[in-house]
């Protein structure tokens, strides 16, 4: 008795927390992906998020900036769906979010994060796995656009190479590079980059930093940014802090800004 009342205690929860089923099939970004007055907060904790507005337009590159614990993840989180928001909208292409089937939403998105998951089999097992359709021509042509050809090439059986445990062969430049070109060749509508550059080296930074002005303009993308020398060509820069987008518009009016407190974070990363 007391295991069948655990398991319908666990059955009860899971259906409490289940997803919501929306009938809208999503077929590719029109317009863009759009908060209005969204809050969210953990349970039992003070808001993560507090009134946020934002926009993030097709065909841009939109960055979200901030210290550590500012809600940027979380952010990131609300536009994969992971989470519900407690108060506002979330709109994709004028239709709320949660109209739309999120399986089918998920499927045209691309997710960069900071420390990329790689299986023990080899290069091209690794890429296909996030478009088992793709064609040779789409692998090569993903992981130019992602700088990560001349490295693959060089590999003792290119895309034939196994490359060990969590990617264990690679570098961690290398690494992320496979990351991005495996978010690349699922052909995303949107693309997100969560601190893709924060944890590599300087040449590393710099090629993949190159990929992402490649790829701006073919894609829509949302960088989360902890080195800000990778958002000097974004389209639109959000700056969080507890919670509240504290100030926003373009890399260079918040730089040149008097007080900014952009351009405050980019003269301490500078020195």
């Amino acid at each position: 008795i007391p295991a069948y009342e655990q398991l319908e205690c666990l059955r009860k929860d899971a259906s409490e927390l289940e997803e919501p089923k929306g009938g809208i099939a999503f077929n590719g970004l029109k317009e863009g992906l759009y908060f209005s007055k969204v809050s969210f907060k953990y349970p039992g904790r003070k808001p993560a998020l507090d009134c946020i507005n934002l926009e993030v337009n097709k065909g841009t590159m939109t960055a979200l900036v901030g210290q550590s614990g500012a809600g940027k993840t979380t952010l990131v989180d609300l536009m994969l769906g992971l989470y519900q928001q407690s108060e506002g909208d979330i709109l994709l292409d004028e239709k709320s979010l949660l109209d739309y089937d999120l399986n089918s939403y998920r499927q045209r998105l691309g997710y960069v994060p900071q420390d990329p998951q790689l299986f023990n089999t080899t290069v091209r097992e690794n890429l296909l796995w996030s478009s088992p359709e793709a064609t040779e021509q789409d692998i090569w042509h993903a992981c130019k656009l992602a700088n990560a050809e001349p490295f693959i090439q060089e590999l003792p059986d290119q895309l034939e190479t196994v490359l060990g445990d969590r990617g264990v062969r690679l570098s961690g430049g290398q690494r992320q590079r496979l990351a991005l070109a495996r978010a690349i060749i699922r052909k995303p509508d949107l693309l997100i980059l969560d601190e893709a550059t924060s944890s590599l080296d300087t040449e590393s930074e710099r090629l993949i930093q190159s990929a992402i002005d490649t790829l701006a303009g073919e894609m829509t993308i949302v960088v989360i940014a902890h080195r800000l020398s990778t958002i000097r060509n974004a389209d639109y820069v959000y700056v969080l802090d507890m919670g509240k987008i504290i100030e926003e518009g373009s890399y260079r009016e918040l730089t040149q800004k008097s007080g900014s407190q952009l351009g405050k974070m980019v003269e301490e990363q500078t020195l």
